[in-house]
This record gives structure tokens, sequence and C-alpha cells, in this order.
């Protein structure tokens, strides 16, 4: 399967914001290969307010909209409606959270979802990548 549009979960995000390690170097490839590559990368809107809200605690202001600004230039915002909260609602997953971008995905035409807690989305319909399955897999596309 081609690979073309996948959402990116809020963990990857936060791993390239705050660079953990081991996790940041595969992080921002995935952020450069959605800004500069042959992917198309989305977060949930949710997200982008969970970034803001963690980021604030230890950052200022003017870092976190620095980043923040970075995420909207790297990735399309795939948004958040009634009809997915209500979809997500109905899945009753035990994290919420993954319902929402999971529906937020399947709305948009996401393929995949890229997270570092595949087994939050053990019910998806979707495919899901850890960070360096999904690397992994597009390197194969020869991208």
């Amino acid at each position: 399967m081609t690979l073309t549009n996948v959402l990116i979960d809020t963990n990857i995000c936060l791993d390239a914001a705050q660079r953990r390690k081991p996790f940041y170097s595969n992080a921002l490839r995935i952020i450069e290969i959605s800004q500069f590559g042959n992917i198309s990368g989305w977060i949930a809107a949710h997200s982008v307010d969970t970034i803001f809200y963690i980021l604030k605690n230890n950052n200022s202001k003017k870092e976190v909209y620095t980043v923040l600004n970075g995420l909207r230039r790297a990735f399309k915002i795939a948004p958040v409606t009634q009809s997915i909260i209500d979809a997500a609602l109905n899945l009753k997953w035990d994290d919420f959270e993954d319902a929402v971008h999971h529906e937020a995905a399947r709305a948009i035409g996401c393929q995949a979802i890229i997270t570092r807690n595949k087994t939050d989305f053990k019910d998806a319909d979707l495919q899901v990548f850890s960070p360096q399955e999904f690397l992994d897999e597009i390197n194969g596309q020869g991208t």
C-alpha cells in the first residue's frame, strides 16, 4: 500500500518539540517528510491545544508558538467535529483521545496512524505504524 495520507499522533509531535531521546530523530524525520516529501501528514485539531498546554509549563510563550507554527507548516490539521466526537464515543475505547485521532484520520481519508502507542489502537480500522515502522515502510517505497 502506498502511503500518501497519514495522521501523526500527539506523542510524535511532543517527541520532536521536547527533543525526547531516543525518539527525537525519528519524529524529526517524520516532520521533514511531511513538510518536504510526498506524504501528507496530518495532526488532529485537538493535538494543537494539547501540545500548547504541555509545552507552556517548561517553555516561554514565544518558544511554544514557534513550535506550533513549525508543526503547522509541516502538517495539515484534521478537523475534530461533532460527528467525529460522536463516532469516537461509539468506539468506547479505553483511551478516548486515541479514538478521536482514529475517527479524525478516517474522516479525512488517511491510510495510517503513526504513534508510539500502537497498543492503544489495537481495534483500529486503519494501519498503525510506530515511527520506525513508518520510516521503514516509506523507505521501501523509494521516497
